[in-house]
Protein backbone atom coordinates (compact mmCIF):
# COMPACT_ATOMS: atom_id res chain seq x y z
CA UNK A 1 0.00 0.00 0.00
CA UNK A 2 1.24 3.39 -0.88
CA UNK A 3 2.34 6.17 1.62
CA UNK A 4 1.31 8.64 -0.97
CA UNK A 5 -2.53 8.43 -1.85
CA UNK A 6 -2.98 7.14 -5.60
CA UNK A 7 -5.33 8.51 -7.51
CA UNK A 8 -6.90 12.34 -8.15
CA UNK A 9 -7.26 15.10 -6.41
CA UNK A 10 -10.87 15.39 -5.46
CA UNK A 11 -13.05 18.30 -7.01
CA UNK A 12 -11.95 21.22 -3.81
CA UNK A 13 -8.01 20.23 -4.49
CA UNK A 14 -8.66 20.55 -7.93
CA UNK A 15 -10.26 23.48 -8.24
CA UNK A 16 -7.23 24.80 -6.03
CA UNK A 17 -4.79 23.09 -7.97
CA UNK A 18 -6.12 25.06 -11.26
CA UNK A 19 -6.23 28.37 -9.28
CA UNK A 20 -2.51 27.99 -8.24
CA UNK A 21 -1.48 26.81 -12.17
CA UNK A 22 -2.59 30.19 -13.82
CA UNK A 23 0.51 31.59 -12.15
CA UNK A 24 4.15 30.92 -12.13
CA UNK A 25 5.16 27.69 -10.43
CA UNK A 26 8.29 27.01 -8.79
CA UNK A 27 11.08 24.55 -9.90
CA UNK A 28 11.83 23.34 -6.60
CA UNK A 29 9.99 23.90 -3.29
CA UNK A 30 11.14 23.10 0.43
CA UNK A 31 9.74 21.79 3.47
CA UNK A 32 10.76 22.21 7.19
CA UNK A 33 8.53 19.50 8.86
CA UNK A 34 7.97 21.13 12.55
CA UNK A 35 4.77 20.81 15.13
CA UNK A 36 4.16 17.06 15.20
CA UNK A 37 4.89 16.73 19.03
CA UNK A 38 2.63 20.16 19.70
CA UNK A 39 0.36 18.94 17.66
CA UNK A 40 -0.16 15.44 19.40
CA UNK A 41 -0.02 16.79 22.58
CA UNK A 42 -2.68 19.45 21.64
CA UNK A 43 -4.99 16.49 20.09
CA UNK A 44 -3.93 14.39 23.51
CA UNK A 45 -2.11 11.93 20.94
CA UNK A 46 0.99 9.88 21.79
CA UNK A 47 4.10 11.73 20.08
CA UNK A 48 5.06 8.75 17.70
CA UNK A 49 1.15 9.43 16.49
CA UNK A 50 1.80 12.43 16.26
CA UNK A 51 5.06 11.94 13.89
CA UNK A 52 2.91 9.84 11.90
CA UNK A 53 0.49 12.23 10.97
CA UNK A 54 3.08 14.40 10.25
CA UNK A 55 4.59 12.04 7.76
CA UNK A 56 0.82 12.09 6.38
CA UNK A 57 0.68 15.22 5.77
CA UNK A 58 3.91 15.34 3.85
CA UNK A 59 2.63 12.32 1.54
CA UNK A 60 -0.41 14.54 0.63
CA UNK A 61 2.04 17.81 0.73
CA UNK A 62 4.36 15.74 -2.04
CA UNK A 63 0.74 14.19 -4.12
CA UNK A 64 0.27 18.45 -4.66
CA UNK A 65 3.79 18.68 -5.44
CA UNK A 66 3.57 16.09 -8.40
CA UNK A 67 0.19 17.08 -9.48
CA UNK A 68 1.47 20.71 -9.88
CA UNK A 69 4.18 19.31 -11.74
CA UNK A 70 6.71 20.63 -9.63
CA UNK A 71 10.46 18.64 -9.85
CA UNK A 72 12.53 18.93 -6.76
CA UNK A 73 11.04 19.17 -3.15
CA UNK A 74 13.82 19.47 -0.24
CA UNK A 75 12.35 18.38 3.02
CA UNK A 76 13.76 18.85 6.38
CA UNK A 77 12.77 16.60 8.91
CA UNK A 78 15.30 16.19 11.46
CA UNK A 79 17.59 18.38 12.96
CA UNK A 80 20.40 18.41 15.25
CA UNK A 81 18.38 19.49 18.09
CA UNK A 82 16.31 16.82 18.03
CA UNK A 83 18.68 14.44 18.95
CA UNK A 84 18.45 16.32 22.37
CA UNK A 85 15.01 14.08 22.81
CA UNK A 86 14.45 10.90 24.35
CA UNK A 87 16.59 7.87 23.31
CA UNK A 88 12.62 5.84 22.69
CA UNK A 89 11.44 9.24 20.43
CA UNK A 90 14.55 9.56 18.48
CA UNK A 91 14.78 6.18 17.81
CA UNK A 92 11.24 5.93 16.84
CA UNK A 93 11.11 9.18 14.48
CA UNK A 94 14.35 7.23 12.91
CA UNK A 95 12.56 4.14 12.42
CA UNK A 96 9.33 5.93 10.40
CA UNK A 97 11.74 8.10 8.30
CA UNK A 98 13.57 4.62 7.52
CA UNK A 99 10.62 2.87 6.61
CA UNK A 100 8.18 5.34 4.70
CA UNK A 101 11.74 6.57 2.58
CA UNK A 102 12.18 3.12 1.86
CA UNK A 103 8.54 2.73 0.35
CA UNK A 104 9.06 6.58 -1.42
CA UNK A 105 12.06 5.17 -3.03
CA UNK A 106 10.34 1.73 -3.84
CA UNK A 107 7.48 3.50 -5.63
CA UNK A 108 9.37 6.22 -7.39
Amino acid sequence: MSWIREGELNLLERISANILMAGPMPKHVAFIMDGNRRFAHKKNMERQDGHMQGFNKLAETLLWCKHLSIPEVTVYAFSIENFKRSKEEVDGLMELARQKFEKLLEEQ
